[in-house]
């Protein structure tokens, strides 16, 4: 039997190995709290190694820690959620455009501006891979470190450009769009022009903000949203291929979709107690922390509670109308849920959501099926996966009435649809270490080879320009003497014709 002196002796050589104590510095300016729990248990993490964090957040942790210290920027931009109406492209390259001024706000705020001013230094930069990245990505050269970005959806449109990625639009969807990897000539063609305005409307009007705060704070002027981050030496994602799609990456490319998902805890008695006593299961229910119940209506929330007293089964909702109470016995309404020990629990058969990256993860890690809301972002593509992979039904939000919700729910609670969910849980699980453990490895990594890690993780397409990447020169040359060969020939029998 192996004694308690050989743990003893791990765990000082474990103590031994980690003898570098580095400081981090994390800028995270989202008003959604959703996306900052990607990053919150790994800067746990590294402050269990030893590390010192400085973190520029909205969400400081209610327990202060050792080396762990805050720049709060709540209130700098106010968080509103989304209303149901706000799901269109137009609609959502406007909010990013209009939030450059918000966001700039971070950089004039005088803790943040002190700490760029005096020049305090750091050994990494971990920023949020999202619509701000291209104005915080520049913070990292005046601090002098590398800049690793995190990102919380399953990938992002710059994504590839930064990292040297080609990217094919024959088999990867834009986040922008609800279609899955395998897609029909139409949804292809789609595909092809979501990319081509997205990117024609970010270089004309994005690009352009983006340079003037980036002159007025760091005095410098890029040329793209691309050249503004090409800094980052690595990109976290909030994906894995057995949940999701399997999408081409370099090193620099590093997938921890899980991270975010605690050990279970134990349910309060009143909740216990309403799962005990449900004879035939749960069913759970939220639109999650960003988008509005209250927009749905009136109309739409009393189709859901006439469709939810159908049912034999218990439902728990989450709901955001403070004016509103269930008439139903099967029917509890909360504030705020636990979601994930909700989920976790055996009773519980069924989640119906609005397919948030964090809640479709939560879902796949308990085994879960889900009755899929989806409303705006990345939450169609999300969805359309899950349906792909047989484990959730969709419904659309305009038309939560009449029959097609009440059947949605009951095919998602059949026999298949829970195998399958407990299939997929069993790949998502299958994995040589923890996503945590492979946040930290792969943190850390680029501290160690900081002096090289700014080109080492990416492709050599960063370097290519069109021309080179699409091998125009090379067909160029190939072709240019047949051409001319073929002129020369022509001219030649013309002029003997002449003759």
């Amino acid at each position: 039997m192996i004694g308690l002196s050989y743990y003893a002796g791990v765990f000082c050589v474990l103590s031994i190995l980690q003898t570098h104590s580095y400081e981090i510095l994390v800028i995270f300016p989202t008003t959604a709290q959703s996306h900052y729990r990607v990053i919150q248990p790994l800067i746990h993490g590294l402050l269990d190694r030893g590390h010192k964090v400085t973190s520029i957040t909205n969400f400081p942790d209610v327990n202060a820690r050792a080396n762990l210290s805050y720049i709060n920027i709540t209130g700098l931009k106010p968080h509103s959620k989304f209303s149901t109406n706000e799901n269109g492209l137009m609609k959502s390259i406007s909010r990013v455009i209009h939030n450059v001024n918000t966001y700039a706000n971070v950089l004039n705020y005088p803790p943040v501006a002190n700490l760029l001013k005096y020049g305090k230094k750091f050994d990494l930069v971990i920023t949020e891979f999202f619509t701000t990245t291209p104005m915080f990505a520049p913070i990292a050269t005046v601090v002098e470190a590398p800049i690793i970005g995190v990102c919380p959806m399953i990938t992002f449109p710059w994504l590839n450009d930064v990292m040297g990625i080609e990217t094919k639009m024959s088999y990867m969807p834009n986040i922008f769009n609800k279609f899955t990897d395998c897609m029909s000539f139409h949804q292809r063609l789609i595909n092809f022009f979501t990319l081509l305005f997205q990117n024609s409307i970010l270089n004309w009007f994005y690009t352009s903000k983006i340079n003037e705060v980036n002159k007025h704070y760091f005095g410098i002027q890029t040329e793209s949203l691309i050249e503004s981050m090409a800094n980052i030496s690595m990109i976290m994602t909030n994906n894995y291929p057995s949940m999701f799609m399997s999408l081409p990456k370099v090193p620099g490319i590093i997938e921890v979709g899980g991270i975010h998902v605690e050990a279970e805890k134990p349910l309060s008695k009143d909740l216990e107690d309403f799962i005990n006593n449900a004879e035939y299961g749960v069913i759970l229910f939220s639109l999650g922390s960003v988008v509005s119940e209250s927009s749905l209506g009136i109309d739409k929330i009393n189709n859901i509670f006439e469709t939810f007293s159908k049912l034999k089964q218990r439902v728990i909702m989450k709901l955001d109308v403070k004016s509103y109470k269930s008439q139903f016995s099967n029917v509890k309404i909360v504030k705020w849920f636990p979601q994930r020990d909700l989920l976790a629990h055996p009773k519980v058969l069924l989640f119906i959501s609005h397919a948030g990256i964090m809640s479709v993860i939560e879902t796949i890690h308990c085994g879960k099926p889900m009755v899929a809301i989806p409303i705006f972002g990345d939450q169609p593509l999300n969805a359309n996966l899950l349906v792909k992979k047989q484990i959730a039904v969709i419904v659309d939000y305009k038309n939560l009435k009449g029959d097609q919700f009440f059947n949605a729910i009951n095919t998602a609670l059949t026999e298949e649809y829970r195998i399958n969910a407990i299939k997929l849980q069993q790949l998502y699980n299958d994995r040589p270490q923890t996503p945590l453990e492979t946040a930290i490895y792969w943190t850390e990594y680029v501290i160690r080879n900081k002096n090289e890690s700014k080109g080492l993780l990416k492709s050599s397409l960063i370097h290519l320009n069109s021309y080179e990447t699409c091998l125009i020169d090379v067909f160029a040359v190939c072709v240019l003497p047949i051409i001319i060969a073929i002129g020369i020939i022509l001219w030649t029998i013309a002029h003997l014709k002449n003759n």
